[in-house]
Parts: C-alpha cells; sequence; structure tokens
C-alpha cells in the first residue's frame, strides 16, 4: 500500500523523511547542491539550447519538486535568447507529499519564488484518496500541469519508480522518449527497493541514444546496474557534502540488435603497455596516465617522435565535403576536439611551436572552383570552421599575391609535431606514471594463458597485462594485427629555406600539396603518396615531385615568390602513413575476426537481422591507428574514445560514429558482401 509520506522539519524548516530517516534536501547548500547534480550533471542547458523538437527528462524521486523547479527556472532563463523545444519533464513519487507539507517544504527556497508558486497552484490537494472499494488510501495515477504557455509539461506518477516507467509505452519503431535521468531519491541504503536492476532495464528502454543520466550515489552496485543496460560512466567531483556523483550516457544500447557494435566492458587497468612512439602514443599515454593508469611505452627508435611525427612542421586541418556525411562529421568532431587538447596543454605550461595561422585550400583548378562554388550554395558548414574567398581575400589573407581564391578555414593552422609530442609525453611524466623504452622494436606478441601478452623484442621479452598498439604502418608486419586491413602509403616532405617574399606567407596553404608558413627559417612543401611503400629513404626525384608540384598547382608563387631551386633545400625526409580502405582511422578492441565470421554469418543473407550477442574479441588487445595523413587532426579524440574504452567512462561521439571507427566494422561490411565463404 502507497501511503502519504510522513516528514517533519527540523528548526531551519528543512523536511525530513521519517520514513527513510533522510534528507530531501542539503540545507547548508540549498537548491546549488540539486542543481549541480542533475542540471549540471546532464548538461542541461546545452542540451536545450541545441535540441530538436522536444526535449524529455525524466526523474526518480520528485519530492518536493525540486529539480523540476531548477529545471523550470534554467528554461526561462534560456528561452529569453534561444528558440528551445518544448519540455516534457517525467517524474515518479512512491510516497508523494500533501500540498500543505509541499508548502512548507518550499518555503525556505527565496530564490525560486516565482516558480514554486507555480508548482504549488497545479498541485493536487492530496495526491492520495480514499478507495471505497477497498477501503484504504490509494495514490491517484497521475499529476500532469503546463508551465510557461505550455512550452513545459510536468507529469508525476504517483507510483514506485519501476512500474510507473513500465507503464509508459513506445510505438514499436521509436528509439527511446527519455533525453535526461535526473536518478534521485533516497540514498540505497535507505531506500534499497528502489534502486534495483528493473529500474536500470527500464530506464535503457526508454533512453533515446546518447541520453545523459546523473546521480548523486557512487554506490558500486547502481554502477554497476547502470553499466550492464548501457550507460557509460564517469565519477566527478564537486563542492558540497557529496564530494563525488556519477553522470554518464546511453551509448551502448544492448536492445537493438547489433550485438556487433557493441564495445567491450573491462576493468579499469592499473598497467597498459603501448607500442609506438608518435602523435598516437603521446595522445594515448597522456590520458591514460591523466586517468590514473601507469603506462610503458616502447619505441623503436632512439627517442620518441621519429616517424612521421618528425616532420617539422604540420598543418592541422580536418577533412571536409560539401555535405555533412559521415567521414566530414567525424573529421569536424576531431578537429575540434584537437584545437581544445592542444589549447588546454599549451595553458598548462607545456609550450610547443604552433601558429592558428589559418588554411587556404586553392581552388587552382576549374574542377575546385565548381566545388567552392558547390560549398557556397550549399551552406553545409559553419562560418567558424570554414568559409568561401576570392583570389583578393585569399591574398589579403595570406599576404602574398594569389591568383586564385579558395577556402578558408579560419581555426586551421599549423604545428611542430615533434615538440607537440615530447610536451605531451612530458606532461605524461609528470604524473609519475609513465616509463619510456627506446630503442625497443617490437616484432611479434603472443598471448598467455591468463590472457595477458608477451612482447618479443630487440631487448628481449616484455610482458603487458593491456596492450595497445600505436605504432601506424609497423602494425602491418606485426602478427594478429596484420590480420586488418592496413596498407603503408611513403610520403616524402621537403624543407625549403625561407626568402624575404615568401617570409610573409601568413595562412598554410594548401593545393593538390601544401605549403607552410615560415618556422625556425624554413617552409615545408610536399607531399608524395607512394602506395604500398615502406621505403623511408629521402630520394632527390621526390624533392623535385614537391617542387614541381608546387609549381604546376601555384605557378605565380613560384615565378614571382619563391624561385625555389634544390639548392634551398634544407633537409627531407620520407616517413610512412598507415591508412585503411575507407580512410578512417581506427580504436578499439581487436576483433576475433573468425568469430565475427562464425557468429554473423546470417548478415550475408540478411544485413538487417538481429544479433544481441556482443562482437568477440581478443582480450587485452588494444589498436588505435590508420590515422593517414591527418594524425594531428585526429590523434586527441581517438585517445579520449581509447581512454574511456578502458575507464568505462562515456565516449565522445554517438554509436554510429564509433561504429565507423571500429577495428570490427571492415569484417562485418565483408560478411554483409559475402566476401567469406
Amino acid at each position: 500500500m502507497t501511503s502519504i509520506n510522513k516528514i517533519t522539519f527540523r528548526d531551519d524548516g528543512s523536511p525530513y523523511s521519517e520514513k527513510f530517516n533522510d534528507i530531501y534536501f542539503d540545507t547548508e547548500s540549498g537548491y546549488q547542491q540539486s542543481e549541480h547534480v542533475f542540471i549540471k550533471g546532464n548538461n542541461i542547458a546545452e542540451n536545450l539550447i541545441r535540441g530538436a523538437k522536444e526535449f524529455t527528462i525524466a526523474e526518480t524521486g520528485f519530492g518536493t519538486g525540486l529539480n523540476f523547479l531548477l529545471t523550470l527556472r534554467l528554461y526561462k532563463k534560456l528561452a529569453q535568447s534561444h528558440q528551445l523545444p518544448v519540455l516534457h519533464f517525467i517524474s515518479t513519487e512512491k510516497y508523494p507529499l500533501t500540498k500543505k507539507q509541499l508548502v512548507k517544504s518550499l518555503a525556505s527556497l527565496n530564490a525560486l519564488t516565482d516558480e514554486k508558486d507555480e508548482l504549488i497552484a497545479c498541485y493536487p490537494d492530496s495526491p492520495v484518496y480514499l478507495s471505497e472499494l477497498q477501503g484504504e488510501l490509494q495514490p491517484r495515477q497521475k499529476a500532469e500541469c503546463l508551465f510557461f504557455d505550455n512550452k513545459i509539461k510536468l507529469t508525476i506518477f504517483f507510483d514506485d519508480s519501476t512500474a510507473a516507467l513500465n507503464a509508459i509505452k513506445l510505438p514499436r519503431k521509436q528509439q527511446g522518449l527519455v533525453d535526461a535521468w535526473y536518478l534521485d531519491g533516497f540514498s540505497p541504503a535507505r531506500n534499497p527497493e528502489m534502486w534495483q536492476d528493473a529500474l536500470f532495464a527500464e530506464m535503457a528502454r526508454l533512453s533515446k541514444p546518447q541520453a545523459t543520466v546523473s546521480t548523486f550515489t557512487i554506490a558500486g552496485f547502481i554502477r554497476r546496474g547502470l553499466e550492464q543496460v548501457g550507460f557509460r560512466l564517469e565519477k566527478k567531483q564537486y563542492l558540497g557534502n557529496k564530494n563525488e556523483i556519477l553522470t554518464g550516457k546511453y551509448q551502448q544500447n544492448k536492445l537493438q540488435g547489433k550485438g556487433y557494435q557493441l564495445r567491450p566492458q573491462i576493468t579499469k587497468p592499473q598497467h597498459v603497455s603501448i607500442i609506438g612512439g608518435g602523435i598516437a602514443s603521446a595522445c594515448a599515454a597522456y590520458l591514460l596516465t591523466k586517468n590514473g593508469i601507469k603506462v610503458t611505452l616502447y619505441c623503436k627508435d632512439i627517442k620518441v617522435a621519429q616517424g612521421a611525427s618528425s616532420n617539422a612542421i604540420g598543418a592541422l586541418f580536418p577533412l571536409i565535403h560539401q555535405q555533412q556525411d559521415d567521414i566530414s562529421l567525424f573529421y569536424q568532431k576531431a578537429f575540434s576536439v584537437a584545437l581544445n587538447f592542444y589549447n588546454e596543454l599549451d595553458a598548462q605550461e607545456y609550450h610547443f611551436s604552433h601558429n592558428w595561422c589559418g588554411l587556404l585550400e586553392i581552388s587552382y583548378k576549374t574542377s575546385l572552383e565548381k566545388r567552392q562554388q558547390a560549398f557556397d550554395k550549399i551552406q553545409a558548414w559553419p562560418s567558424e570552421l570554414v568559409t568561401s574567398m576570392d583570389k583578393l581575400q585569399a591574398s589579403q589573407q595570406a599576404q602574398i599575391p594569389l591568383e586564385h581564391g579558395g577556402l578558408f578555414f579560419p581555426q586551421s593552422g599549423w604545428i611542430a609535431p615533434q615538440e607537440l609530442v615530447e610536451q605531451l609525453l612530458k606532461a605524461a611524466a609528470h604524473t609519475n606514471r609513465l616509463r619510456i623504452e627506446t630503442s625497443t622494436q617490437v616484432s611479434s606478441i603472443s598471448q598467455q594463458d591468463d590472457d595477458s601478452w608477451r612482447l618479443k623484442t630487440n631487448k628481449g621479452e616484455f610482458n603487458a597485462s593491456v596492450l595497445v598498439f600505436c605504432g601506424g604502418a609497423d602494425g602491418i608486419k606485426i602478427n594478429t594485427i596484420d590480420d586488418l586491413p592496413l596498407s603503408s602509403v611513403r610520403g616524402q616532405i621537403t624543407s625549403m629555406k625561407t626568402n624575404k617574399h615568401l617570409g610573409k606567407l601568413n595562412t598554410v596553404i594548401c593545393h593538390k600539396g601544401y605549403l607552410t608558413p615560415e618556422h625556425k627559417g624554413i617552409h615545408c612543401i610536399g607531399a608524395t603518396f607512394d602506395k604500398n611503400s615502406f621505403d623511408t629513404v629521402p630520394r632527390d626525384e621526390d624533392d623535385l615531385y614537391n617542387l614541381t608540384m608546387l609549381e604546376k598547382c601555384l605557378p605565380e608563387l613560384s615565378a614571382n615568390i619563391s624561385s625555389w631551386q634544390l639548392s634551398d633545400i634544407v633537409t627531407r625526409k620520407a616517413r610512412l602513413r598507415c591508412m585503411t580502405p575507407d580512410h578512417l582511422p581506427m580504436v578499439g578492441a581487436m576483433p576475433n575476426i573468425k568469430e565475427h565470421i562464425a557468429n554473423y554469418q546470417h548478415l550475408a543473407k540478411d544485413k538487417n537481422w538481429r544479433f544481441y550477442q556482443p562482437a568477440p574479441q581478443i582480450k587485452n588487445l588494444y589498436l588505435l591507428t590508420g590515422l593517414g595523413a591527418r594524425g594531428l587532426c585526429t590523434a586527441p579524440l581517438l585517445a579520449q574514445i581509447l581512454t574511456a574504452d578502458l575507464t568505462g567512462a562515456p565516449y565522445p561521439i554517438d554509436s554510429d560514429m564509433l561504429f565507423n571507427l571500429s577495428p570490427n566494422r571492415f569484417v562485418i561490411r565483408d560478411i554483409i558482401k559475402r566476401k567469406y565463404s
């Protein structure tokens, strides 16, 4: 039987539940604690601003209505400057307050006077009634109220949270209802009957992809219960009596029948071994050590950043097509993450040479002019990402005369990659969790009976509890990893001596190759693309190719400004890019390809066949590779994904994009294309 919750009021006027021996809200921090846990914990302001037509928040434990009142106040404030979606706030309450109790409970919240008056006006006088049939108090089924010109709807189910949520039915093809969860209520120790696996299962059923969740409790069984149904979670620190809260996202939907897209859940490792020595390895080591994981880095060279990351100057810019397709959206996201990542590193006093001076993609031929016109017409991208320039604007931006306009990326620029890698590893080393083994070439790997790994190297053998490969094209020659469709593309960069004319260049220029502004007396030009090559010896003919390509694409620059000759070459380097067939990198667990073929063979007959078993993986082996020519752009985001894989934290991208980066995407596609007999 559900009854009115017996409450008392303390000297400061705050309500206290006698049934659960617990407070309704913390009087010391007032409503600020609820605001931090639920409003900020779910990023409600940001999500409302970018929301679609309707945004739904679901709450367990309406209590005094404090969380709703804070949400109502925020909505009103945001609506003054933004077009917001309709808000539906769904809450549950098994032991509801009477209106009289509610009025007294909210009396001390002076900052919410207008909002609490609105709630009190529509709240039922008594949320329970005397049943003539049963002779006892029974809850009303629900109460519904409208606020703010009907833009906000409040629905309170007076029932157990699990039962109330179970009563909400979804249309057959609808992917969830709820955008954000306020997982509130009395503490699990005081109210254990609410905090059950059945509740978490209902939350998963009703969640939209990427639905957020926040709760004040960090109890282990609650975290495990939420993770089991598909939420990715992380602890966050904040001020107040509750020092840590739990936040997360619904990102591993186990109900949609695409088990091959599910990533493995592992216990956060204490130690990780990384094979590599460039930007991918450095970003991974930096983030893992920051998250409390010890890292040993095995680098084949005498010092780090001797592969593609050894170039004197590298361009940072996204790959953007005319339309917002999957590959462009990925690079847009990666570029944004990279900018923030590098700026934060620099702000921490780990300095490296760089300049966000912008980048010009020159429309040096008719087809590129038509492409630029299409960008102008479609307007698929924000101007802060890319904008169109005529030749006069381009010349002014570059500060040298140009004969063509192009697409300008105002936030792009250049970085000294070797310095960047060194600073990332320096920052990681300052956590006292990083050890670097240089001149250590890994030739083969083997899995042990306990699922750990044994690394065979030129310096002997090493053990790895969890192994992450970040070694680029070297993976093509390492067993197990060589089962993946990776290829090597050789590229040679030529560094040219600056002169008084080109020294004025103020932005990176891309044509068929690229030209960087001056840094330490040189400009970098390039680069060649030689498929399936592992040769890293520089060639004279490749230097000539780079110069000829510049002259062919930008003759006005070569004839009137640079006049470079072979004698102006300062240095040159040939390095290897690791590529994938779809030109997207890969990050995640190494797939067990044989078991994929056996488990998912019915996809060859019906690509929409539903599979619920998770993707079979080779335990404790992860990859971050295939970055191609845009490692500076993609490495930070990929390292964030890897870190989430290993810590259980929310992924920084949605599930569709995540699968587009998964190493097992190729075997699934090949099964669908019937490439396996």
